[in-house]
């Protein structure tokens, strides 16, 4: 398993949600709404689920009233202020991303390839620039 949640690390996505979980072992549930909006949604973190025949790793869940979001073998996460925090799964070339905000919002981005981060936003296709421009503030957490 490459990457495990801590305690501080729900602390901090807490924070930024402005919602406690509902702790079990190895496992987070965050039930929000937001009233202005009338969307809600549910947030599960699980360290340690079964990814195959050989792996363990984290899984990220967000169920909506729009779907159900999986983000399975999370790498890492980056605390957006004010209100998003960024799940990522990546490889040497390819991440997958999971945006959610306190506001009841999530956003898929995936595959995507890791070399569009880097690149020069005006010479990209506008088709992906949202998410050059939005993941390229995962570069530090990136193995």
């Amino acid at each position: 398993m490459s990457f495990s949640f801590q305690a501080s690390d729900i602390k901090n996505i807490s924070k930024i949600l402005g919602s406690k979980p509902v702790e079990l072992e190895e496992h987070w549930t965050w039930t929000m709404a937001n009233p202005v909006t009338r969307q809600a949604q549910v947030i599960v973190i699980n360290n340690s689920v079964k990814l195959g025949k050989d792996h363990v790793g984290a899984l990220i869940v967000v169920q909506t009233k729009h779907g159900y979001f999986e983000l399975h073998d999370c790498t890492g996460f980056v605390v957006f202020e004010p209100d998003e925090v960024i799940f990522v799964s990546a490889t040497k070339n390819i991440l997958s991303c999971m945006v959610v905000g306190s506001g009841c919002t999530c956003s898929m981005f995936s595959p995507i390839r890791r070399e569009i981060l880097t690149a020069d936003f005006s010479e990209l296709d506008p088709a992906i620039l949202m998410s050059a421009m939005q993941l390229s503030l995962t570069e530090s957490i990136l193995p």
